[in-house]
């Protein structure tokens, strides 16, 4: 590498900057970002040849390393500089795609002789190398500094991400919750798939941790490429279910103090259903086996009177949950619960639901809060209490 560098940093008068950045790469070998900046540096005094030379060589050592998204992001400016530069573009594909996708293991190859393991990149390591080139022909690089907004909730959705370089914090606003941290997402990850597939606003604000690159797609080149392989929306539809469940459990009252990891083990324990307007969903006085929380729709909970009357409880909207009295209790169902508005529903068994009681003894505390409100709210509706309890529940 010495040699490369002082190619680019000979001739003439050296600026401080430029020395500062040279230091810092004979430093730090393996910080190959630097050799983007030095490529930025380069390309902004008008030397627009010597920052090819420092873009190939960072794209170069980015392959090398197995570093695929960051490769991409690099040979992106580089056709941009010269478009007749496309044959790395073609080589990535062919070594990421190579062997051990399928199995969903890291896919290895090689490059410039030496044997690699990549990392495996969610939203490419089930691509076909014909999809990862058409992607990789559709993405555009762009930079945010730290605190900066990639994208903010409420705003039209017209892009998908991915993470080039560092990091970025995903939260949603609560009126009454205030600010509900979802997740951090880091290098090869994406986000903004929600948008696409609900064609509404953004659900969640994606703000820059530090300083980062991503590489932005719009919804009209994935449209485009979703209709030539229809694969790639399997796999964004099937991140985005498990986002979906994230996101839902994180706004609950009853895991919204997991860490995301924490609801990341959890979430295959839940059994997505569909329910349609008017169905039952659990009856009152049956055995308690599962516990549900709502993911989209609307329920009513009901109980009777002594004269068989129906007397309303309440209803319950997304990110509500009930069935967790008979579990927590042992007692059969003190509701009834119908479906208002077509629904789907998250089911979770009793025995997964005792297994993560017992791991995560946190939750204790909410179900106890949640059954002494809803039995009180129960016990109002028959005129048990004349006056409601300090907090009132739902049933």
């Amino acid at each position: 590498m010495p040699g490369f560098l002082e190619g680019l940093f000979s001739g003439g008068k050296q600026e401080k900057e430029l020395k500062e950045l040279y230091q810092k790469i004979l430093q730090n070998p393996k910080n190959y970002h630097l050799l983007v900046k030095l490529g930025d540096f380069l390309e902004k005094k008008g030397q627009r040849g010597k920052a090819l030379t420092a873009y190939r060589h960072a794209a170069e050592r980015f392959s090398r390393n197995g570093f695929l998204v960051q490769a991409i992001a690099v040979n992106k400016i580089i056709l941009r500089l010269d478009p007749s530069q496309n044959e790395i573009q073609d080589q990535l594909a062919n070594l990421y795609t190579e062997r051990g996708i399928a199995a969903g293991e890291g896919p290895e190859g090689s490059f410039g002789g030496k044997s690699l393991t990549f990392p495996r990149i969610p939203l490419f390591s089930d691509l076909k190398k014909e999809e990862l080139i058409r992607l990789m022909e559709k993405f555009q690089p762009k930079k945010f500094p730290k605190g900066d907004f990639i994208c903010r909730e409420g705003e039209q959705g017209d892009s998908l991400f991915v993470i080039s370089r560092g990091s970025v914090g995903i939260f949603r606003e609560d009126s009454k919750k205030g600010k509900i941290f979802l997740n951090t997402l880091k290098e090869g990850e994406f986000f903004g798939e929600f948008a696409f597939f609900s064609q509404s606003p953004r659900s969640a604000t994606a703000e820059a941790l530090e300083e980062m690159e991503i590489l932005e797609i719009s919804k009209d080149d994935l449209d485009e490429i979703v209709r030539e392989f229809p694969g790639v929306s399997k796999i964004l539809w099937n991140f985005y279910q498990e986002r979906l469940v994230d996101t839902l459990l994180a706004t609950s009252g009853l895991f919204q103090s997991f860490f995301p990891q924490e609801r990341k083990e959890i979430i295959p324990k839940f059994t997505p259903q569909l329910f349609s307007t008017g169905t039952l969903v659990l009856e009152e006085g049956a055995s308690g086996d599962c516990f549900y929380i709502i993911k989209k729709g609307e329920v009513e909970v009901f109980t009777r009177d002594i004269q068989g009357e129906v007397l309303p409880l309440a209803r319950l909207r997304e990110g509500d949950f009930f069935g967790e009295i008979s579990l927590v209790t042992g007692r059969p169902r003190t509701a009834s619960v119908r479906v208002l508005q077509a629904a789907e529903l998250l089911r979770l068994g009793k025995e997964d639901f005792d297994q993560i009681l017992k791991r995560y003894p946190k939750i204790l505390s909410v179900l106890e809060e949640s059954l002494r409100h809803r039995l009180g709210g129960k016990m109002k509706a028959l005129g048990v209490f004349r006056e409601s309890p300090k907090k009132e529940g739902v049933f």
